[in-house]
């Protein structure tokens, strides 16, 4: 046998393996069980609601580090966020959700309307300074009120012309 044969015969029986190993991953292969569509959707279906737990146990947690003790109630305390509120209505401070400035001064007259009445609802059980300040609150937010109805009305005029 030449030397020439002799490689011929040698790619003949590399090739032979390759394609019997080849034939024997395939049969391998098609006796393996095809994933039934419903296990594979339970599987996907428990992995996204363990991703979902994940996710509110961790807002949850980023939640509880604000939960600080506050002080106790007190009704400049509540007259002050009703102020705050007014503030926002009126568009002097931002939207905190927005962070846009907007005049509803429906809103504000109605949140200036709560705190005169909680400083009327209160008469003989505030003390001197309580009062002063809810008188004070009121008389400002009046004021800021008067100004941002002419600024209204300005910025109204404006869009006509």
């Amino acid at each position: 046998m030449a030397e020439d044969d002799r490689i011929v015969e040698e790619n003949w029986i590399d090739a032979d393996w390759e394609s019997h190993v080849k034939g024997r991953a395939n049969d391998q292969s098609k006796d393996q069980a095809v994933p039934d569509e419903k296990l594979v959707r339970e599987v996907l279906d428990a992995e996204q609601r363990a991703a979902r737990q994940d996710a509110d146990r961790r807002a949850e947690e980023e939640l509880q580090q604000h939960d600080v003790p506050l002080p106790p109630p007190t009704l400049t305390a509540l007259a002050s966020g009703l102020a705050a509120q007014a503030m926002v209505s009126m568009g002097v401070l931002p939207n905190p959700v927005t962070g846009k400035s907007v005049m509803l001064l429906h809103q504000a007259a109605h949140l200036i309307d709560t705190i005169d009445m909680l400083l009327e609802k209160t008469e003989g059980n505030r003390t001197e300074e309580e009062t002063q300040t809810l008188e004070n609150m009121l008389h400002e937010l009046r004021m800021i009120y008067l100004a941002a109805e002419k600024e209204k009305q300005r910025r109204r005029q404006d869009d006509i012309n």
